[in-house]
């Protein structure tokens, strides 16, 4: 890796290469696992993220690097506080930048982009890597990453019901999931987002949206009292920050979602449901 050369090819804002893209393309996809943030994060996911939104790869290109993306979230997947995670976390994203595009050009086949729905909630599931900023390699952030992923994939025309009660279903794993940690990195955000995005379609029906919320109202372990550092505290911490950010992204965001007002009355509703007696007093 010639450093210099990639730091000069930032400097010009990653200009078309032409007969060396393939092999340059190689070469960033080695790096995006890298565990120096600026090899990873700087050069090689802003390298490929410009060439894949400008249009720089075909459609067979880009299904093929789409399908390694997919490959790379197995990778090392279930170990925790280790370097795998930048590999797994930073081709989440640069999944998601190619899915957006294919839902502007429609340049690959819908299967295609089934499987890799189908890959994503998987890998939102089986994370466990739950590290934000990493002190000396910078960010891993691989469910707020994920999240971005399954905001593009809420966004593609050809995603259907079922894809879209799946990441509804799957953010609620990963908020509820027992033992995680409590949100620090804005990770609450990002997922209400990525949800913003399915409630925006208007295959999810009113009866959809209650029986997800109803989820975090009625966790199969409850709601009990719990000091500070028991592992339900934490998970109901979480569920509350999740539900507060995606109140305030339906009540503020421009595009309102098909059920508008019920929406809102739903969450509020959960959000009171969550064991928070002051909201509404």
């Amino acid at each position: 890796m010639d450093l210099h050369f990639w730091r000069d090819l930032r400097s010009q804002g990653f200009p078309a290469q032409g007969a060396n893209l393939e092999s340059l393309t190689d070469e960033l996809l080695v790096m995006l696992g890298s565990p120096d943030g600026e090899v990873r994060d700087g050069i090689a996911y802003e390298a490929l993220a410009t060439w894949v939104s400008g249009g720089r790869y075909d459609a067979g290109a880009l299904g093929d690097l789409g399908d390694r993306m997919v490959n790379n979230l197995r990778q090392g997947l279930g170990d925790q506080d280790a370097d795998g995670i930048f590999l797994r976390a930073f081709s989440i994203l640069i999944l998601g930048e190619i899915i957006a595009l294919d839902a502007k050009e429609r340049l690959l086949p819908p299967a295609r982009l089934h499987a890799w729905t189908s890959g994503a909630i998987r890998y939102l599931r089986l994370e466990r890597d739950e590290r934000g900023y990493v002190p000396g390699h910078g960010w891993a952030h691989a469910s707020a990453h994920t999240a971005d992923c399954l905001w593009a994939i809420a966004g593609h025309p050809e995603s259907g019901a079922k894809d879209l009660l799946e990441i509804l279903s799957a953010v609620a794993d990963r908020i509820l999931r027992p033992g995680a940690k409590v949100f620090i990195h804005d990770e609450d955000e990002r997922l209400a987002y990525a949800c913003l995005g399915v409630l925006r379609r208007p295959e999810v029906t009113v009866g959809d949206v209650h029986t997800w919320l109803s989820r975090f109202e009625r966790p199969e372990r409850g709601w009990q009292a719990a000091p500070a550092e028991d592992d339900t505290a934490r998970t109901r911490l979480n569920a509350r920050s999740f539900l507060r950010s995606l109140y305030f992204q339906l009540l503020w965001t421009r595009d309102v979602p098909p059920l508008g007002d019920d929406l809102l009355e739903a969450v509020l509703r959960t959000i009171r449901a969550n064991g928070t007696p002051l909201y509404g007093q």
